[in-house]
């Protein structure tokens, strides 16, 4: 096993919005803009069950714009162009998380595509904080959350182009953004102690070993993995947040491949 020595990075970037960040794309669709501006002009401060209801009516007006009769645990795989929205209660705020297929799924071999879109809002006036082309996860400990996973298919989540720290309590603001410099396949975000996770990435190339090292693999061929660890604390007090980060290499079987 060959293993990088550590590279340590410590980066510390000024808050900016997110909306600047490299995790930022164009709108999932025009529908969830419309409903967005909708939900801006006439929710003044949070209600549940009318937000509720308002998305349950989209929802159940996308799946019919496209087609789709069934409801509930019923509904089948889903055509391209079909958009769903659910909501998150975070105490003080409250998210979106919007859904929209990309490519249409199936019954058989699923390769349906599925990108994100989270849009946060103030509790207080429903006023919006910030709006982002991915999911997140909260960073316990804190307000902070991290921006990564831009789309879905059968084989998981997509990391898309890099990483983001945004910080709710202050508008959306992020503290740290990053772009990842190898082409990453699959990632894992680690709790690790209030104000601290880990992001863990996994990159594969060809084997670049000796022929009679390769072993047979159950499923997938025998590549070389790039595992990163980047290490991100955050300072809410300080408003900064800070990342070490750690790169080592190792064969193992790809994790990369085709759906059942």
């Amino acid at each position: 096993m060959e293993s990088k020595p550590e590279s340590p990075s410590s980066v510390t970037v000024a808050a900016s919005s997110v909306a600047s960040t490299t995790v930022s794309s164009q709108p999932v669709a025009n529908a969830a803009d419309n409903f967005i501006t909708s939900l801006q002009a006439k929710m003044k401060s949070y209600d549940e069950a009318v937000l509720r209801k308002w998305i349950d009516e989209f929802n159940a007006q996308q799946l019919k714009s496209h087609g789709v009769t069934a409801a509930g645990e019923d509904v089948p795989p889903l055509p391209a162009g079909v958009v769903q929205i659910e909501f998150e209660d975070l105490g003080e705020h409250v998210l979106l998380q919007l859904r929209e297929v990309r490519t249409a799924h199936s019954d058989e071999i699923d390769g349906g595509l599925d990108q994100f879109r989270s849009v946060f809002f103030n509790k207080g006036d429903m006023k919006l904080l910030t709006d982002i082309a991915t999911k997140s996860q909260a960073i316990p400990g804190t307000g902070m959350r991290i921006a990564i996973g831009s789309q879905q298919s059968c084989m998981g989540d997509s990391p898309g182009e890099g990483y983001a720290i945004f910080d709710l309590k202050q508008n959306g603001k992020t503290y740290l953004n990053e772009t990842f410099q190898d082409q990453v396949q699959s990632f894992e975000v680690r709790h690790e102690k209030p104000g601290t996770i880990q992001l863990l990435t996994h990159s594969e190339t060809d084997f670049k070993g000796k022929e009679k090292d390769i072993q047979q693999c159950e499923i997938g061929s025998w590549v070389d993995v790039l595992e990163t660890t980047y290490t991100i604390s955050c300072d809410t007090r300080l408003g900064k947040c800070t990342s070490q980060k750690k790169q080592k290499t190792y064969p193992a079987c790809s994790a990369v491949g085709a759906c059942d």
